[in-house]
C-alpha cells in the first residue's frame, strides 16, 4: 500500500503551458521516470489540464513540451501582432484585458464573429483537430493516470470537475472523450468559443475552468481527502507539486482611484489570479507542498501568441527557473521517487 499520495497540479495560461511542460520534463529527466509513474493524481486547468490529460493518455512530459511549438500555430491561427495592432487592440496578456479592454469595446461597435462563439478571437477548429490527432478516441475512464480537470458550466453557472475516477466508477453518467474534456477546460472566454457536448445525461455548454480555479491546487487537495481515506492514510499523507505557467513581476491588483470600469478590470484580474491556491496549499501542507513558478518579465505577452519569439522567451524563462530552483527540483524528485 502506498505511504503517500503524490499529486501534480498545473495552472492555466494558454501558450504559457510550454513553461511547466519543460519543467515537468526536467523532473522526468532527473528522476529517470515518466511523469505518469511519479504521480498518483494529476489536476489541471486549461492548458495545464491539457498537459495532465496528455499524461493520462500515456505521453511523457518531454513529448508534451513539444506540443506547443508543434501545434501552437494550428491552435491559435494568428500572425505576430504589429506595434500599431497592439496599441489599438491590446495584447491579450490577461483575460481581463480581453474581457474589458479595447478589443471588446471595438467589437461592441462592429459586431463579433457569431460563428466563432460571439466574442471569441479564434475558431475552435484548430484546437479540436489537434486534440483529435493527439488523443484520438481515448475516454476519461481510460486514463492511465487519475485526472481532475476543471471547467465551468456556462448556462447553469456552476463549477465543474471532470474526474477519471468518477468516470471509471460510473461511466454511463460521468465519462466523456478526453478531447471533449480538454475542450471544456480550455474554452477561455474571448479566446475560444464554449465547448458544447452531452455529459451526465444532458447537453452542456462549458467554458474554461480558469474562471474559478486558474490554479487547481486546492481542487486537488480537496480530492486528496477522499483518496487518502480510501488508502487508509492520514489526511496529511500527500505531497503536492504545483507548476505555474509563469507571470511577470507584480503590479498593484486594485487601484482605488480608478474609474468603475478600471475597478471592474481589477476584480477580473483578482478572480483569475493563481496566488490564492498557492497561499492556501502552502498553509495547509507546509513542506509537503512544492510550488515552481517563474516570475520573469520575459513571460509578459499574449496567451494566444505561438510565435517563435514568444516560445523562445518562455523556454528561456523555464531554463532560468530550472537553474534557480535546482535544489527545490531535487527535493521534489526525492519526494516523488521514495
Amino acid at each position: 500500500m502506498a505511504s503517500r499520495l503524490r499529486i501534480l497540479s498545473i495552472d492555466g495560461g494558454g501558450i504559457r503551458g510550454y513553461l511547466p511542460a519543460l519543467v515537468l520534463a526536467e523532473i522526468e529527466r532527473r528522476s529517470g521516470r515518466r511523469a505518469i509513474d511519479l504521480f498518483d493524481l494529476a489536476a489541471g486547468t486549461s492548458t495545464g489540464a491539457i498537459i495532465s490529460i496528455g499524461l493520462g493518455a500515456g505521453l511523457s512530459a518531454a513529448e508534451l513540451a513539444e506540443f506547443y511549438p508543434k501545434y501552437g500555430s494550428r491552435i491559435f491561427r494568428v500572425s505576430e501582432q504589429s506595434e500599431w495592432s497592439k496599441r489599438l487592440l491590446g495584447t491579450g496578456e490577461t483575460w481581463s484585458e480581453r474581457l474589458l479592454g479595447p478589443p471588446n469595446r471595438i467589437g461592441a461597435v462592429f459586431g463579433r464573429e457569431q460563428q466563432w462563439g460571439g466574442n471569441a478571437r479564434h475558431s475552435a477548429d484548430g484546437l479540436e483537430s489537434v486534440l483529435q490527432e493527439v488523443l484520438g478516441d481515448i475516454r476519461l475512464s481510460d486514463a492511465e493516470l487519475p485526472l481532475l480537470v476543471t471547467s465551468y458550466e456556462a448556462d447553469a453557472n456552476i463549477p465543474v470537475v471532470f474526474s477519471s475516477i468518477d468516470a471509471a466508477v460510473s461511466p454511463e453518467t460521468w465519462d466523456a472523450k478526453l478531447t471533449h474534456v480538454a475542450r471544456a477546460t480550455s474554452a477561455a472566454p474571448t479566446y475560444l468559443p464554449p465547448a458544447e457536448f452531452s455529459w451526465a445525461g444532458e447537453r452542456h455548454r462549458f467554458v474554461d475552468g480558469g474562471v474559478w480555479a486558474n490554479n487547481p491546487a486546492v481542487v486537488a487537495m480537496t480530492e486528496s481527502l477522499k483518496l487518502t481515506s480510501a488508502l487508509k492514510l492520514t489526511g496529511d499523507s500527500i505531497f503536492l507539486v504545483s507548476l505555474g505557467t509563469g507571470m511577470p513581476r507584480s503590479t498593484p491588483a486594485f487601484v482605488a482611484e480608478a474609474s468603475w470600469l478600471g475597478s471592474f478590470v481589477d476584480v477580473a484580474k483578482m478572480a483569475t489570479s493563481v496566488t490564492g491556491g498557492d497561499v492556501l496549499a502552502a498553509r495547509a501542507l507546509g513542506d509537503a507542498y512544492a510550488r515552481l513558478q517563474a516570475v520573469d518579465d520575459r513571460i509578459a505577452g499574449a496567451m494566444d501568441d505561438p510565435s517563435t519569439s514568444r516560445l523562445t522567451a518562455l523556454r528561456d524563462a523555464a531554463q532560468s527557473l530550472i537553474r534557480d530552483e535546482s535544489a527545490e527540483i531535487d527535493r521534489i524528485v526525492a519526494n516523488l521517487v521514495t
